[in-house]
C-alpha cells in the first residue's frame, strides 16, 4: 500500500525509491540548488559593481532595490516550492501506478503457476485417451480429443510465455554465452515452421550474405528470438504468401531481416506491438506476447529490435545485435 505522505517532502522518501528505483528529489534539490546560485551571483554582482555600491541603499531607489531583491528571491522560493509540489504529486501517481502493475504482474504469475501442473495432467490424460491406452474410441472422439490438446497447447504457451515473461522483466533469467552460428540457427528454425508454411501455401526464403556470421551470445535465446518472429510472420501472411529471412554483418553488428507479405502495420502501431498482450487482430491465435519477449531478448544482448511497414507490400522486423558483447564492455 502507497501513502501519499510516503511521497512528500514532510512523510521523507521511504518509497520513492523502492517504486521507482530512484530518487527524483535528489536531482531535483541538486538543480534548484545551482539555480540558486544565478540570484547570489546577480546580488554579488550588483553590490561588487561600480555602478552600484552599498551606499545605493541609503540612496533614494534604496527601498526600490532592496524590494526588488525581496520580491524576486521571494518568487525564486514560491516557485520551488509549487515545483516541489507538483513534483511529488507526479512521483506518487508515477509509484502508485508502478506499483498496482507489480501486483497485476504477481496476481498473474501465479495463477499460472497453479494452472501449469493441472495442465501437464489433462495434456498427459487426453494422450491416454487419444493413444487407446484407456480403450478403443472412434474416430469422432480422436478428432475431439485432438481439438482438446490444441487448446491444451496454445493454454501451456500462454502459461510459459507469462513466466518466461516475468523473469526476464525480473532479472532472474540466466545468460549462457558463446559463439553460435546465426545460419544455423536460422536453418533449425525455418525447420520447425516448413510443415505450417506448406499448410498455407507460403513461400520461405533465406538470404545469408558474408561469411562469419557468428554472434558472442545465448544460443537458445537468440533462437527464441527468430522463432517468435518466424511465428508471426507466419500467422498474419496470408495464403500464398511470402517469408524472406535475411542476415549479413553490419559495422561490429549482426542484421537479421524477417520479410513478410502479411497487412501492413499501421505506422502509428510500429511501436505498440512490442507492448504485452499487444495484438493487432484479436481474432488471432496467439499471447500476444511473442514479440514482446524478443524485444527484453535483444535487449538482454544490448541489440535493437524493430519494425517497418511497407504499404502494400507487408512488414519486415529487423534484429541489430553486436557480434561479440565483449568488445563493447
Amino acid at each position: 500500500m502507497i501513502n501519499k505522505k510516503d511521497c512528500g517532502s514532510e512523510g521523507g522518501l521511504r518509497l520513492v525509491p523502492q517504486e521507482l528505483d530512484d530518487n527524483p528529489y535528489k536531482k531535483f534539490n541538486m538543480a534548484f540548488a545551482l539555480m540558486s546560485i544565478i540570484p547570489f551571483l546577480v546580488f554579488v554582482y550588483i553590490i561588487a559593481s561600480r555602478l552600484f555600491t552599498l551606499n545605493i541603499f541609503c540612496s533614494d531607489i534604496g527601498l526600490i532595490v532592496f524590494m526588488s531583491m525581496a520580491v524576486s528571491f521571494l518568487g525564486f522560493y514560491t516557485g520551488y516550492r509549487i515545483l516541489k509540489s507538483i513534483i511529488t504529486k507526479i512521483i506518487y501517481y508515477a509509484a502508485k501506478a508502478k506499483h498496482s502493475d507489480q501486483t497485476k504482474s504477481e496476481f498473474v504469475v501465479s495463477v499460472a503457476h497453479e494452472l501449469k501442473n493441472p495442465l501437464t495432467a489433462v495434456k498427459v490424460a487426453l494422450s491416454n485417451l487419444r493413444d487407446g491406452i484407456l480403450g478403443p474410441i472412434s474416430d469422432g472422439q480422436r478428432r475431439a480429443i485432438e481439438i482438446s490438446q490444441g487448446v491444451i497447447d496454445r493454454m501451456s504457451r500462454l502459461i510459459n510465455d507469462i513466466l518466461d515473461i516475468h523473469k526476464i522483466e525480473a532479472g532472474k533469467v540466466e545468460i549462457s554465452r558463446k559463439f553460435c552460428s546465426i545460419p544455423e540457427i536460422l536453418e533449425k528454425q525455418t525447420k520447425e515452421f516448413e510443415l505450417i508454411a506448406e499448410k498455407k501455401h507460403i513461400k520461405m526464403a533465406k538470404d545469408i550474405s558474408g561469411a562469419d556470421l557468428r554472434i558472442w551470445a545465448d544460443e537458445d535465446k537468440i533462437a527464441r528470438v527468430i522463432n517468435n518472429l518466424l511465428s508471426n510472420a507466419i500467422k498474419y501472411t496470408p495464403e500464398y504468401g511470402f517469408i524472406k529471412m535475411s542476415t549479413y554483418r553490419s559495422d561490429g553488428f549482426i542484421r537479421m531481416e524477417v520479410e513478410d507479405t502479411a497487412a501492413a502495420i499501421p505506422h502509428d502501431d510500429l511501436e505498440k506491438i512490442f507492448d504485452k498482450f499487444n495484438r493487432l487482430e484479436s481474432s488471432a491465435e496467439g499471447t500476444g506476447l511473442g514479440l514482446a519477449i524478443a524485444k527484453d531478448i535483444v535487449g538482454m544482448h544490448k541489440g535493437e529490435i524493430w519494425a517497418e511497414s511497407r504499404p502494400e507490400r507487408g512488414n519486415k522486423f529487423i534484429v541489430m545485435l553486436p557480434s561479440d558483447l565483449r568488445k563493447r564492455c
